[in-house]
Formats: C-alpha cells, structure tokens, sequence
C-alpha cells in the first residue's frame, strides 16, 4: 500500500507498505522520490523495482517487521537516513 509523504512543495515520498495477513504487522520495503519534474518512465521504472524487491527476496525476511505503519516508516527512515 502506498503512503505518501510530503517533503516540501517540489518532492514527495511514496512508501510503498506491506501489511502481513500472517502476523498482523507492516513493514516499509522501499521509498520512491517524486517531483515536478518526474517523467513517467521514472514512474514506471519505481514499479518495476519495486516489483523486483518483492520477487528477489521473501518480504518476509527482507523487511523489519512493525505493530503499525507509523513505526515501520519511523524505522525505515531511521535505517535509511
């Protein structure tokens, strides 16, 4: 699920959320960059890694895992700041 988050008025951060039906818990498997001057191929080119992400490791073990979305992006941001 994406979530988005803006950062001022010429970027935006898309958290792409992945919520486990298993354990009831979300994780942050990446953040796309946007800004005004983002084409479509950047927007397609952050779907298909995206999509790679999820096909190359298990979400699973790949992501740290949170009681809610808020604590996932937190950490995330944290990890990757």
């Amino acid at each position: 699920m994406p979530i988005f988050k803006r950062i001022s008025d010429q970027q935006l951060a898309e958290y792409i959320c992945l919520y486990s039906l298993e354990t009831k818990q979300y994780a942050v498997l990446c953040t796309n960059f946007y800004s005004l001057t983002s084409s479509n191929e950047d927007h397609a080119y952050f779907k298909k890694l995206t999509v790679e992400l999820l096909l190359e490791e298990s979400p699973l073990s790949r992501c740290k895992w949170f009681s809610s979305i808020q604590k996932a992006i937190e950490q995330h941001d944290l990890d990757f700041s």
